[in-house]
């Protein structure tokens, strides 16, 4: 349709056409020609627009990932967190079962000298005076 639009344009100049009617057929080539250049241009739009949205997908991607080690390195930490804890409390722990045993120790060498030994040094004298003195 274009060539024919073309020898339109030829036969009116040949004819001696009125400007107005050049500057319409012009403009009707112009129209026409217009969807080869828009295919053109929102090529370059779609184009650009899958760039930028790879670009943001891509950018989505590395901040899922870096939460993602983020979340590792947190977990990690708490874990250490915990078994300082862990070993702190088991110290803390054995440390008073520890005293416990020492007074409990304490206690019961106290309760040797105080209430056994006194028994047994008396039988032990009541049993020494009768092998030396016989009945």
């Amino acid at each position: 349709m274009d060539q024919e639009l073309q020898k339109l344009i030829r036969q009116l100049q040949d004819e001696k056409c009125p400007p107005t009617v050049l500057d319409r057929v012009a403009q009707r080539i112009s129209r026409e020609r217009t969807p080869a250049r828009s295919l053109r241009s929102s090529l370059a739009w779609a184009v650009s627009i899958a760039c930028l949205v790879s670009a943001v997908a891509l950018w989505q991607w590395q901040a899922r990932r870096e939460a993602q080690l983020l979340a590792a390195e947190l977990a990690a930490a708490q874990a250490r967190a915990n078994r300082a804890l862990v070993v702190q409390q088991t110290h803390e722990a054995f440390g008073y079962i520890g005293q416990a045993l020492i007074r409990a120790a304490a206690h019961t060498e106290n309760a040797l000298s105080k209430q056994a030994v006194p028994p047994l040094r008396n039988s032990f004298e009541t049993v020494k005076n009768k092998v030396t003195k016989p009945i």
